[in-house]
């Protein structure tokens, strides 16, 4: 399991065998209709020199029988014996990886032939936290998809390597809302880096992936490929979905991040906390268009939110599996 040390922890999931280059990691839950497709374009990639780690979240499908139809030395399945939730799992993930690049793929999404090829290069450089590129989404719901099929707009003009602190700047000009780097999928991140930032945060459940590239982007640059590399199938009952709730309070979470890097200028941190004043603004209305059951959930979640800001210590790994 996790220990307290971030140090410790990156050693325990590499002592048996080293580090290795790059992990494909792919957190299932009930995925047997999606994940032959998913996994098919992981092994078929271009560049092949990857474990391939598909961490099984208790799915009460044929999940884990589906992965077991593949006989690739490359894949690790691990099963968690509970369910511990979407970004439980992700972390889990990370916790689990033997590679120190991580590329993320979702059961129902899958990576493009030259994804690896183009993106794992740029981790030569030391300085590269994360690395994405535009993805290609495919929807029956037309209006989302002319909505979120291009996501970087708000941070151009965009190079090849960018600073991620000038990135998190423009992010907070245009408001530091929605998500500008991509779903899981569409990123490939440096794992020591993602531990150090503090992981993902399960208090945030539409923004938990975003909220955790930028506190990445505060650490390091960020490289940028202007191609599609993924392909995201957006469907009834993707997490989007799913999660309703009160996006104030996750944006809040999202600035409480930023605020709480030290590594950040203090410009962004005043900045990310302006903003986090003007979502607490918007908390009121945001939980009370809730039922009364959701919104007693939410409250708790404010709470924690408040008495997270408050303390004004960083996220660490071991904070965000609690």
């Amino acid at each position: 399991m996790i220990e307290c040390s971030n140090d410790r922890f990156i050693d325990a999931a590499q002592t048996e065998v080293g580090v290795q280059r790059l992990s494909v990691c792919i957190p299932l839950f009930n995925s047997a209709d999606t994940v032959a497709k998913c996994l098919e374009s992981v092994l078929s990639q271009s560049y092949g020199d990857f474990e391939c780690l598909v961490v099984d979240n208790a799915s009460t499908d044929e999940t884990a029988e589906r992965v077991r139809d593949f006989d690739d030395p490359r894949i690790r399945l691990v099963r968690n014996e509970h369910n511990v939730g979407l970004v439980g799992n992700h972390n889990r993930c990370v916790e689990l990886a033997r590679g120190s690049i991580v590329q993320f793929v979702h059961g129902d999404d899958w990576l493009l032939p030259h994804c690896l090829e183009r993106l794992l290069p740029y981790f030569d450089d030391p300085t590269v936290s994360l690395a994405f590129a535009p993805r290609t989404v495919e929807s029956e719901d037309a209006e989302w998809k002319a909505q979120f099929s291009r996501l970087e707009t708000s941070l151009a003009p965009l190079s090849t390597l960018n600073d991620g602190q000038e990135l998190i700047r423009r992010h907070l000009d245009a408001g530091g809302g929605g998500n500008p780097i991509g779903e899981p999928t569409a990123v490939m991140v440096r794992r020591e880096t993602l531990i150090a930032a503090g992981g993902f945060r399960p208090d945030v459940p539409q923004l938990q992936d975003i909220d955790a590239w930028l506190r990445v982007m505060a650490l390091g640059d960020v490289a940028f490929v202007d191609e599609p590399l993924t392909v995201r199938w957006h469907h009834a009952g993707s997490e989007t979905d799913i999660h309703q709730g009160a996006p104030s309070i996750d944006r809040m979470w999202v600035m409480t991040g930023l605020v709480q890097r030290p590594e950040l200028d203090k410009s962004l941190r005043r900045h990310a906390f302006n903003l986090w004043l003007r979502s607490l603004r918007h908390v009121p209305g945001d939980v009370m268009r809730n039922p009364a059951e959701q919104r007693r959930i939410l409250l708790k979640r404010l709470g924690r939110q408040l008495a997270a800001t408050a303390r004004r210590a960083p996220l660490t790994f071991g904070d965000s599996e609690s």
